[in-house]
């Protein structure tokens, strides 16, 4: 959810929106907010309120946290119990897809009516040479999908998803690559993945679906109708992921040299391992730069506290937009829980080189699970992964605001 950070103007095009935190739940009244804290998120609540034109009361009744507290112990001399601690981590993750899986009992509906209703409304390309869809699209026939970047996270899901989905069903593998395509971290991690895949479940049908972006199409359907999916946010890191994540979720592209569409309803997506177990670079630089043990373990404890409004929020809108729901098996309570209950050690071991000393224990679990090409691959952002940023051909970093997202000659005048 969004909130004005003024009281008055609604509607105003100049007017500013934050995205609302998790930390709590919110009551709004009177030009009054009221919030009701986790009872380990005040603070987040008095910063949130900060930015808001309104008066904010943060309760003294606090909420017991739906998850349990970081294990923030920086002693990594203990011994440490893989077998069983991998056995709790499957057992777990497994529940979390099973629930999630659960939920949708049947495909979406792909015909020709339908067909020509979804390039009308998401497909923006003005040229008939660098357009990626197809009249002539085959559906998939799934009803869930994995979006892939062939990296760990995904491909834990996917081999995870192969035990809940019934073996007679396929499972659709959505992986986004821009400009040279066929060359890209993304799409070749993919396809060795892939094939781990089909090794370990060789009756299973997956479609690896190869969705290929031109910059025309990405340029024309960030203008006319990206942007505002991702409004508030405005960096470049924003416009990168979001724009991977919504062609991705668009599902429309090639499978076996045939153009497919996904008619998954149910989007599976791995965010939150890397919060959870120092999966990002900047886990390994609090490290590197004398933090040390406790550094890591603060900036595991910021990424979980704010993967509500830096993420989540966005990636919803995005995904959401083609009528399917994204869903987040890391992030499931009781396994969220589990993780944080983990001593430091069975996460990260900054002394191991890069894709071995992060998130260990999900390393550990892709081998038990038979996916050993992605259990050494190290971490990719989608934004490199993908190409989309070198598509882009420009340095930037990714906090600067994005002139890209600012451009509004298609919202404003859409003819």
């Amino acid at each position: 959810a969004v909130v004005s950070t003024q009281s008055t103007g609604v509607g105003d095009s100049g007017i500013d929106w934050v995205e609302v935190p998790s930390c709590g739940i919110f009551c709004f009244s009177n030009s009054e907010l009221t919030c009701y804290p986790y009872d380990d998120r005040q603070e987040q609540c008095l910063q949130f309120g900060e930015k808001l034109d309104v008066t904010v009361v943060i309760s003294s009744e606090t909420l017991r946290s739906p998850i349990s507290a970081l294990n923030t112990n920086p002693d990594v001399s203990k011994s440490l119990d893989w077998e069983s601690q991998s056995d709790d981590f499957i057992k777990l993750l497994f529940k979390s897809v099973q629930k999630r899986d659960a939920c949708c009992s049947y495909p979406l509906r792909i015909d020709k009516d339908r067909i020509s209703d979804y390039i009308s409304r998401h497909c923006y390309c003005v040229s008939e040479v660098t357009c990626t869809v197809h009249q002539d699209w085959i559906p998939s026939n799934a009803r869930v999908a994995v979006l892939f970047s062939g990296g760990i996270d995904c491909t834990v899901l996917a081999g995870l998803l192969h035990r809940s989905v019934p073996e007679n069903e396929p499972i659709d593998l959505l992986n986004v690559s821009f400009g040279d395509v066929e060359n890209t971290p993304d799409r070749l991690s993919a396809v060795a993945s892939y094939d781990d895949l089909q090794r370990i479940a060789p009756n299973r049908i997956w479609n690896l679906i190869q969705v290929n972006v031109s910059r025309e199409e990405l340029s024309a359907s960030r203008d006319r109708h990206i942007t505002d999916l991702l409004f508030p946010h405005n960096t470049v890191l924003d416009d990168s992921i979001g724009c991977a994540l919504w062609f991705a979720a668009r599902g429309a592209g090639v499978c076996q040299h045939k153009p497919m569409l996904s008619s998954a309803r149910l989007l599976f997506s791995g965010i939150g391992a890397d919060e959870l177990m120092g999966g990002y670079s900047r886990h390994r630089g609090a490290w590197q730069n004398g933090h040390g043990i406790e550094g890591v373990i603060s900036e595991i404890q910021k990424d979980i506290n704010r993967i509500s409004e830096r993420n989540l929020g966005r990636d919803n809108r995005v995904i959401g937009d083609h009528m399917r729901d994204s869903v987040a098996p890391f992030l499931d309570e009781e396994f969220v829980s589990f993780v944080n209950s983990l001593p430091i050690q069975y996460k990260v071991n900054f002394t191991l080189p890069r894709g071995q000393g992060e998130k260990i224990i999900l390393r550990r679990v892709a081998e038990k699970l038979g996916l050993r090409s992605s259990s050494l691959l190290p971490k990719k952002a989608i934004q490199f992964g993908s190409k989309i940023a070198k598509l882009e051909g420009k340095k930037e970093k990714g906090g600067d605001v994005c002139q890209r997202l600012n451009k509004k000659k298609f919202r404003d005048n859409p003819e």
